[in-house]
């Protein structure tokens, strides 16, 4: 096999708190991440040497900065296989959003590189590569629901809700995710004032399969620091909420923000309110 394409989706964070600065310099979370049915998708083809990168939008860096890109060469590297690859990204998923679009790309190209090649790396062995490259991609490796812990790379999977609909909304400049650390750490120092959070109480909604006590449940510290210089995802995040949906909040360091409906029709009316006032919405399936 030369070529293979694979799905890539998107995430939110129906809990996301940040507990403190660690020594390396990186920041101890605890989110409860959930896979939804936005996808970029991936296309890779095997070549004899070289990686070249290409994308349907012209806002996605095609060198050493793309995660995918950075996904192969780690790849070849740590397998020591003498050989190259052509990557194309079908790009859904809004950049520098809070969905998890580079990170999930990497997973993606790190999954059908070893597929590839007819499995030369476990998949123990493949998590650890992708945890590597982001905090969030061994999660996008694995998707579902799963509570993440450490830098994100502690995972533990979470017994799945029944499927249910999700409108995205992404307007806007992007959020710099180290500039988000950056701004609670200036806010918060070491996190002893922060908004009430208890990830206890998420759980048990997601395992009780319980959509309105989800709606009560869900957090993220971001939005604290996050919100106030992003007009359009506040109004956004009303907008969600003023056509139906049980609860609206920001996904990762956003600037996208999500609603969870418990019908079609009112997911469809706000999809189609954020599109009148300039937001890309998408109406997808949490699963």
């Amino acid at each position: 096999m030369k070529n293979i394409t694979l799905n890539a989706p998107a995430k939110i964070n129906l809990y996301l708190d940040v507990l403190g600065r660690r020594a390396d310099g990186y920041h101890e979370i605890e989110s409860i991440m959930q896979t939804v049915s936005l996808c970029d998708v991936i296309d890779v083809t095997l070549a004899d040497s070289g990686i070249t990168l290409t994308a349907s939008e012209d806002t996605v860096p095609l060198d050493e900065k793309n995660l995918a890109h950075k996904a192969a060469r780690l790849f070849y590297s740590h397998t020591g296989i003498d050989g190259g690859a052509k990557i194309h990204i079908e790009k859904r998923i809004p950049v520098s959003s809070g969905l998890a679009g580079g990170s999930t790309d990497a997973g993606a190209t790190l999954k059908a590189l070893n597929e590839l090649y007819g499995f030369p790396v476990s998949n123990d062995e493949l998590l650890a590569l992708g945890a590597k490259l982001g905090a969030d991609v061994p999660f996008c490796m694995e998707g579902g629901c799963v509570l993440c812990r450490g830098i994100g790379e502690k995972m533990q999977k979470i017994e799945p809700m029944t499927p249910f609909t999700v409108v995205i909304a992404r307007g806007g400049e992007g959020v710099s995710t180290p500039a988000a650390y950056r701004m609670l750490d200036e806010r918060f120092g070491e996190f002893l004032a922060r908004p009430f959070s208890d990830v206890q109480r998420t759980i048990s909604a997601v395992e009780m399969d319980d959509l309105n006590a989800l709606s009560l449940s869900v957090f993220n510290v971001f939005e604290s620091v996050v919100l106030q210089d992003h007009k359009e995802a506040s109004l956004y995040k009303g907008v969600l909420q003023d056509n139906g949906a049980l609860v609206s909040m920001m996904s990762g360091s956003g600037p996208a923000v999500f609603g969870i409906f418990d019908d079609t029709e009112k997911a469809d009316y706000a999809h189609h309110s954020l599109y009148d006032l300039g937001a890309r919405s998408f109406v997808c399936t949490a699963r």
